[in-house]
């Protein structure tokens, strides 16, 4: 749904539809820092013991991160690279190599950030970001949640949301929330694109992690309630904002969603709730697990298929069928996407990573019996390793 979000704002809708859904398909960006808390919830999950002291266990993390996220993510930049070139469009050798490394998003060029190749990779480069620092941060968030327990996780929470909403306070009162996004001191730059800001949701994730085994002893009615006022927070605010205003914008770029997301995310992990039950069916799981790819690559064929002028201006029906039509085949492009290139490139990267893990164990087990035997490689507890289709 915060793919499918993200799509429908570069999509637009008809100019027909109601106000408040026009302003709302505007907001759809509110679905990158939700990814981002999202990420850390379910790394912390997954990786709950896993420390930069295990060394070999962290380098399999890495190497699992990097064949989750960035075999695709450079196939699309391949592809962009191609099509410019089919074309005779003209290159940008240097934001090139800031995409191949995804560190475009650090600078404060948002054409290069954004525009010059796939504009959502910026995003990929924030999740590396993460990734580095997981080994060093859950640790100490794993700690501090263990001590404090369900006290320090709530307060943990908080100081990420108030930490994010003053962030926002002071873009506001200095007026760098009114900057445009090419600015480079603008809130676009710094509390959307820039990797720092975010890595506030992202720790947020890490403690709501620690936080699920509280959230499965809430009541039925407890779930459906919060569920419920989350779906109406975010919808309410997204329908009925000021649409140009800088506070309003910048508050979009997360500092207004921490805490909603916060508590909306745990309840739906622990799988209780209306809003849980209908996300659990097997359509919804199918397109969930496609939904990396449908993010990756839905911004360049929405330029590709020249159907936005026709959805956001069209009269009558046409604008309708134009969107219908566009997401079907974004969503096609997206399981093909997946299928064809995402989970083969994993698998493989994964079990060269494996091979390699093994064969400098049996080269540690020789040199430890002095060369008179083969050392028998410990079996990997690494969850990707172990379940590649994860």
């Amino acid at each position: 749904m915060a793919a499918l979000a993200v799509v429908v704002s570069h999509t637009g809708i008809p100019k027909s539809a109601p106000e408040p859904l026009v302003k709302l398909a505007a907001w759809g960006h509110i679905g990158v820092p939700l990814f981002f808390m999202l990420s850390g919830f379910v790394l912390a999950y997954n990786y709950a013991d896993l420390t930069a002291g295990d060394r070999r266990r962290t380098v399999l993390f890495y190497v699992a991160r990097v064949a989750r996220v960035m075999p695709l993510y450079w196939v699309m930049v391949a592809y962009c690279v191609a099509f410019y070139f089919a074309i005779g469009h003209v290159q940008y050798p240097g934001v090139l190599v800031q995409n191949i490394f995804a560190v475009q998003t650090w600078g404060s060029d948002v054409l290069a950030a954004q525009s010059r190749y796939n504009g959502p990779g910026w995003s990929i480069g924030v999740e590396l970001f993460f990734y580095a620092l997981f080994p060093f941060v859950a640790p100490l968030v794993a700690r501090f949640a263990n001590r404090f327990r369900l006290r320090g996780i709530a307060l943990l929470v908080a100081a990420g949301a108030a930490i994010s909403l003053s962030l926002w306070a002071w873009f506001v009162v200095t007026g760098r929330a009114d900057l445009p996004a090419a600015d480079g001191q603008s809130a676009h730059r710094w509390l959307y694109r820039n990797p720092l800001p975010h890595l506030v949701e992202f720790v947020v994730g890490l403690a709501l992690a620690h936080a699920l085994p509280y959230a499965r002893r809430w009541s039925a009615r407890t779930h459906h309630l919060v569920q419920g006022g989350v779906v109406a927070y975010v919808l309410g605010l997204g329908m009925f904002h000021v649409v140009g205003s800088g506070p309003w914008s910048a508050g979009s770029f997360g500092p207004f969603f921490v805490l909603p997301f916060a508590v909306g995310m745990l309840s739906l992990a622990a799988d209780r709730g209306w809003l849980a039950r209908a996300l659990s069916v097997r359509v919804m799981v199918s397109l969930g697990t496609a939904s990396y790819a449908l993010y990756l690559t839905h911004r360049w064929f929405v330029w590709q298929l020249s159907t936005g002028d026709q959805i956001r201006t069209g009269e009558g029906l046409r604008p309708y069928v134009a969107l219908v039509l566009t997401i079907a085949v974004l969503l096609v492009v997206a399981e093909g996407a997946h299928r064809y290139v995402e989970t083969p490139a994993r698998t493989m990267l994964l079990r060269l990573s494996r091979s390699v893990v093994a064969w400098r164990d049996e080269r540690a087990g020789l040199k430890r019996s002095g060369g008179g035997g083969v050392g028998r490689p410990e079996p990997t507890d690494d969850p990707e390793v172990l379940a590649p289709t994860r």
